[in-house]
């Protein structure tokens, strides 16, 4: 099978193409930034297209040049960025997403997975999101999501595209660059492994459910090859160390395995307000579970830290971190 990856090169793109390589699938990594870094060790083996969402031209001839059977769209303007620039957050979020949908009707694609996010939620949710809790995001980043995943919902019953899509909560992982409320968590354990002090932007007591890239990578490859028949839902959330745990908590788990860490808070008042004004405290992934088998690896922060340390320590070029 010939697959498209957008944000090809990007932190689970690039996982999930050596995944699908394993397979022996054939594998486009779109991105409109490529990290040569990440794929180093894989570029012999896939096509890499430079090309970016907001032009339709584009992504419709990345689409029909290479004959593409299924894609992965992961390809997107993330959280902080797109508070800062709504504008071009649209043009890559939602049409980007248009075009993405509008390639596979035309062209016979058979499967289009989407990754959204947690952020599709926003007002009124409470401490437990489930599938069915009504999304009203607040933000440009969760409002172009949820309007992909309702776009992708007609595309399956209009055209009878087979569309699916996953919400990830806040995704750790080595070697992230872009901001993100959030990215604490991932920062806090790559500076102590590689035996740097960190200052944390948030509080101790900062807390929202995560998901470790291991799993987020396995999961969209779960959806991807689930059999049809067991798609009920359409759109999943997607966990890990669910019911959430606080950056103190994180801290703590850290120190079992490097206890000389220096880990400091000097919390950022903007990023408080998003976790006073945030209720969620479980992310529940049921739906998934029962309808195509998910079930995360990396369910605490003592799983998380020891994979992630490894990680750092044994492969810290290809995440940019040498």
């Amino acid at each position: 099978m010939n697959i498209l990856i957008t944000g090809g090169t990007g932190f689970i793109g690039v996982g999930l193409a050596r995944k699908l390589l394993a397979k022996r699938e054939k594998v486009v990594l779109f991105d409109v930034a490529p990290n040569p870094q990440r794929t180093a060790d894989i570029k012999e083996k896939v096509k890499f297209v430079s090309g970016d969402l907001k032009v339709w031209s584009e992504v419709l001839n990345v689409v029909k040049d290479n004959n593409i059977n299924g894609i992965f769209h992961l390809g997107s303007m993330l959280s902080l960025p797109s508070e800062e620039n709504p504008w071009a957050s649209f043009q890559t979020n939602v049409f980007g997403t248009m075009y993405v949908l509008e390639a596979a009707r035309l062209f016979g694609v058979k499967r289009v997975v989407f990754a959204s996010t947690a952020a599709t939620y926003g007002l009124g949710t409470g401490e437990v999101i489930t599938d069915d809790t009504l999304q009203r995001p607040i933000t440009m980043y969760g409002a172009g999501k949820l309007y992909g995943e309702l776009l992708g919902r007609f595309y399956r019953r209009k055209f009878g595209l087979d569309f699916r899509a996953l919400r990830y909560c806040a995704v750790m992982g080595p070697g992230v660059k872009t901001p993100a409320v959030t990215q604490f968590y991932s920062w806090m354990i790559e500076n102590s492994a590689l035996g740097e002090p960190y200052e944390s932007y948030a509080a101790e007591d900062a807390a929202v459910p995560v998901t470790y890239f291991k799993d987020a990578i396995r999961a969209i490859e779960m959806l991807f090859y689930a059999p049809r028949e067991n798609i009920k839902t359409v759109c999943y959330n997607i966990s890990g160390v669910s019911p959430a745990q606080s950056a103190q908590q994180l801290e703590l788990a850290i120190k079992k395995l490097i206890p000389d860490a220096k880990i400091t808070y000097k919390p950022d008042p903007v990023t408080m307000e998003f976790f006073h004004s945030q209720t969620m405290k479980v992310f529940d992934d049921s739906r998934a579970r029962e309808e195509w088998g998910y079930k995360p690896i990396y369910t605490n922060f003592e799983k998380v830290v020891e994979d992630f340390i490894k990680e750092v320590r044994t492969n810290a070029r290809y995440y940019g971190l040498a």
